[in-house]
């Protein structure tokens, strides 16, 4: 970081906080603290709700998805316009035909206090883990640009966050939001322009297009595959307590992303997340009505694959910029740090995977050259791939002799501080900063939110005043932001961007059941409610242990399973007065 990247990034940052900062420190009512006055404009609603999509682990995570796998992870967006339609028809108007501040509180008016506090109970645990995978995001960056550990780095990101939140509330949130949109986008936008330029005077126009194509970035949609089995294997733990061989062959199941898991899959993630989860409801219960929420909605979702198929393409331009030039063998400065380390076996095994990784990409170089400068590419474009799959071998053995895991999540700060003009570094640095406060004041103030109305005002203190409670609620959210950072030096580290979904869809599932049981099944009492989430975690969790199935199946799988256990219990459960 020099001094001008340093400039731009404090200038930046400081007007970002100062702006959240001040629109809402002088709340002293609940409804102005978590709900912003319900005075909020629908496009500032929408920016907000889009950017807890496109947060810090959207950028970092999506850009080194995209340079190892292409646009393949953009299939798990497909469902979100449907989700969204759907949203807007039976949920908006269910939750604003109510004076309540947390999605929960309607629960209780359909279902009673216990329902409302199971289900509320839920997503805290669901909500803290995933804020803690959040938090982990920008502390990459971070720690690339200081040379500071990841873990003191974490630590020192979760609580700026956190006593940025504890000062703005939700207003605060939501135009900070605005801005790291805005931030965002400018940033990705520039990378990419940058990139195109650089790849396109190296390659040509159909050469990049070439180059992305022969390299599988550019296969977005896999709708079938003639290695799929129709049957789930079974789990390691499963074949040992039962005593079974291994399955051989690929069961459709277990594959992560195609358009089946992007369409079924997903659809029940996205309506759990932004129909149930207090992070993204109260962006909808702060704006001005129904139609503002409605138009919220609907301006994310059908923003938001183009925005990711951005961030999907950015990687992949990176890996052909990168095989044209030069690859680094190790992202992350840790693990490059470590090489010195090594006793002289691993030593030798790391240095003979780095010969075989330069040898790899020299081949990949010049094979890229001959694919894209050739009318008769089949033999070469078989050989591009060869390479690029023997580089890559060739980095997890190098890793493998460290000992260390895989470091996709720096792929994009390794190219952020070594490649970019350094007043660019400054505002995407400040971009990754924006995206982290945002989505850390995000899950902090829904967080806050439900355990202040769903708990403390409704048990512990139910005549408490707004003065009063606003200020227990900063000490409340003062103490998640610590029990997160805390948890995010433990949750850290792999694909953080397939982490935080993976959390997210144990718990989606059953609690969508839950609202979903509220809006079809007039029958349905509390206690059918309450036994079809546990019994939807219950199964959920179930097959996790016992089948190999891709964890986007687990959010149908929760939300099914709830409402046919809910329906069950309420067959035989006196019908409510």
């Amino acid at each position: 970081m020099t001094l001008v990247a340093w400039l731009v990034f404090l200038l930046i940052t400081a007007y970002t906080i100062w702006d959240g900062v001040r629109r809402t420190i002088g709340e002293k009512t609940m409804e102005g603290f978590f709900a912003a006055g319900r005075n909020i404009p629908w496009w500032a609603a929408g920016l907000s709700v889009m950017a807890t999509q496109l947060s810090a682990i959207t950028l970092i995570g999506g850009v080194g998805m995209g340079y190892n796998g292409g646009l393949e992870w953009v299939q798990f967006y497909f469902a979100l316009p449907f989700a969204m339609v759907i949203l807007c028809i039976w949920f908006v108007p269910m939750y604003r035909q109510h004076p309540i501040l947390t999605a929960y509180e309607f629960l209780e008016r359909r279902f009673g206090p216990v329902t409302r506090a199971l289900t509320s109970f839920t997503f805290l645990i669901s909500r803290c883990l995933a804020f803690a995978v959040v938090l982990y995001a920008p502390a990459v960056v971070f720690s690339a640009m200081t040379g500071i550990g990841i873990t003191p780095m974490v630590l020192v990101t979760g609580l700026v966050t956190t006593a940025y939140t504890v000062a703005g509330g939700v207003g605060g949130v939501v135009w900070t939001d605005v801005k790291q949109m805005v931030l965002i986008v400018v940033g990705i936008v520039a990378c990419l322009a940058m990139l195109l330029w650089d790849t396109i005077g190296t390659l040509g126009v159909l050469g990049v297009v070439d180059g992305l194509g022969s390299l599988g970035k550019l296969n977005a949609v896999e709708v079938t595959n003639p290695e799929w089995t129709a049957m789930p294997k079974l789990t390691e733990f499963s074949r040992e307590a039962l005593g079974a061989a291994a399955s051989t062959g690929k069961s459709f199941w277990s594959d992560e992303y195609n358009i089946w898991t992007g369409l079924f899959g997903t659809l029940f993630l996205f309506l759990s997340y932004f129909g149930c989860d207090q992070v993204q409801v109260q962006s909808l219960l702060s704006s001005k009505s129904v139609d503002s929420s409605r138009r919220a909605l609907l301006m994310s979702g059908f923003t938001k694959v183009p925005l990711q198929l951005m961030v999907l393409f950015l990687g992949g331009l990176l890996y052909l910029h990168q095989a044209t030039h030069s690859e680094p063998l190790l992202f992350n400065p840790e693990h490059q740090a470590k090489v010195g380390t090594l006793p002289a076996d691993r030593r030798a095994a790391f240095d003979a995977a780095a010969s075989d990784h330069a040898a790899a990409h020299a081949r990949r170089s010049t094979a890229l050259f001959a694919v894209v400068g050739s009318d008769d590419g089949g033999g070469r474009v078989a050989e591009l791939q060869k390479a690029a799959i023997d580089a890559r071998a060739a980095r997890d053995r190098a890793r493998s002799a460290l000992g260390v895991d895989a470091d996709e999540n720096y792929i994009f700060p390794n190219f952020l501080f070594s490649q970019l003009p350094k007043w660019l570094l400054g505002l995407m640095v400040a971009a990754i900063l924006a995206a982290a406060i945002s989505s850390a004041a995000g899950a902090l103030s829904s967080l806050t939110s439900a355990t202040m109305v769903d708990f403390y005002r409704r048990w512990l203190r139910p005549g408490a005043d707004d003065v009063s409670s606003v200020r227990t609620s900063r000490i409340v959210m003062a103490l998640w932001g610590i029990a997160a950072t805390l948890a995010a030096t433990m949750l850290g580290g792999g694909s953080l961007l397939k982490q935080v979904n993976l959390i997210g869809s144990f718990f989606y599932g059953s609690i969508l059941g839950v609202f979903l049981l509220a809006l079809i099944h007039k029958r349905a009492t509390g206690t059918a409610a309450s036994a079809g989430l546990l019994g939807g975690l219950l199964v959920t969790f179930g097959v996790h242990w016992t089948l190999e199935v891709a964890f986007l199946w687990y959010n149908l799988v929760g939300a099914v399973a709830c409402v046919g256990i809910g329906t069950l219990v309420a067959l035989f459960a006196r019908p409510r007065a």
